[in-house]
């Protein structure tokens, strides 16, 4: 395909929901490009948190999200989509081309190409991570201190001290205790964890066997080091008691503050701040041939797991596949 042929979908990222999209729109014999602003296929599974095991994947008691993306892209790639990495969609607009009404995407890299229909899966944007508010904190960037888990290995037997009440925070204390010095130690504001509860429950399991450290309603204000990071101090909220804590590794957990970038200008109703409203029945935006799956489709009851990004996809790339062959949404079984 080259730039100038119009595809029947584009969809913009290839994270689990992208990929899910590909496969269900090459599965109805659509022509399929997908614009991926990283270099890689996965999406968050790769870049963020290649190691971390995920057991709340449909079909999977437990898998590595690297391993779960490279099982996504083998199955959507089978049908060849164009697939452009390194290049995030800028611009928007429609146009008609011998006839037919087309939608035009411009990218940063300076590229434009055609499409019948479009389906948005790039999650909540382009991310940054929440930094602790201490004065210096970047200095330590590169000396210690960690904003996510790539490789489990680059903490082998060092003095772990994780921030953060969340499933990222509770899932590496459960998964860095097995190479990380004892005890690994948890450090939350809070007694309440947003965690699931049975993840929560291992990681008390382990506590009580002394191989992690759970200290809350708790903060830290302070790191110490010379070069790198050698302690941090932790202050308990409650009793103002403030205690000195070994570290080698300081990973905050603390979430992504998120933008929507160019697509929040494409003139598309937003559902908050960082999604786009849909239908959750089709999946389709306000927008005529635009679709969106994944943590930017927004609507009442939006349950953020990836198995209902799968299932969103599933339903964007079939129903944006109906739209533009106007035809009732219908599958096509893959079962005989």
């Amino acid at each position: 395909m080259t730039d100038g042929s119009p595809v029947d979908v584009t969809i913009l990222g290839a994270g689990p929901a992208g990929l899910a999209a590909a496969y269900y729109a090459g599965h109805r014999h659509a022509t399929v490009r997908i614009v991926e602003a990283l270099e890689e296929v996965g999406g968050q599974l790769v870049a963020i948190y290649p190691e971390k095991h995920m057991g709340d994947v449909a079909g999977f008691p437990s898998v590595i999200a690297h391993e779960l993306a490279s099982r996504l892209a083998e199955q959507a790639l089978q049908f060849q989509p164009d697939l452009r990495l390194a290049e995030e969609a800028r611009s928007l607009e429609t146009v008609e081309l011998e006839g037919e009404e087309l939608i035009r995407l411009g990218t940063d890299a300076g590229n434009t190409y055609l499409t019948r229909s479009l389906i948005v899966t790039t999650g909540h944007g382009a991310f940054a991570p929440r930094k602790l508010p201490l004065d210096g904190i970047d200095d330590w960037e590169g000396r210690g201190l960690h904003y996510l888990v790539r490789e489990t290995a680059e903490f082998a037997g060092k003095r772990c001290l994780i921030v953060g009440g969340g499933d990222s925070a509770l899932d590496w204390t459960l998964g860095l205790a097995e190479v990380a010095e004892a005890p690994i130690v948890l450090v939350h504001r809070r007694e309440r964890f947003r965690a699931l509860e049975s993840t929560l429950a291992r990681a008390r399991t382990l506590e009580q066997a002394g191989k992690a450290r759970i200290m809350t309603p708790c903060e830290v204000r302070e790191i110490h080091g010379a070069g790198s990071i050698e302690a941090v101090t932790i202050e308990n909220t409650e009793t103002g008691e403030r205690e000195r804590v070994p570290c080698d590794a300081l990973v905050t957990l603390l979430g992504f503050s998120t933008r929507l970038g160019a697509i929040a200008d494409w003139g598309l109703e937003h559902f908050g701040r960082r999604q786009l409203l849909v239908d959750p029945a089709t999946m389709r935006t306000s927008r005529p041939r635009i679709y969106a799956a994944g943590d930017v489709a927004g609507y009442e009851g939006k349950i953020t797991l990836i198995t209902i990004a799968l299932a969103e996809a599933a339903m964007a790339a079939n129903n944006t596949v109906a739209e533009i062959r106007h035809e009732k949404a219908q599958p096509e079984y893959s079962s005989e």
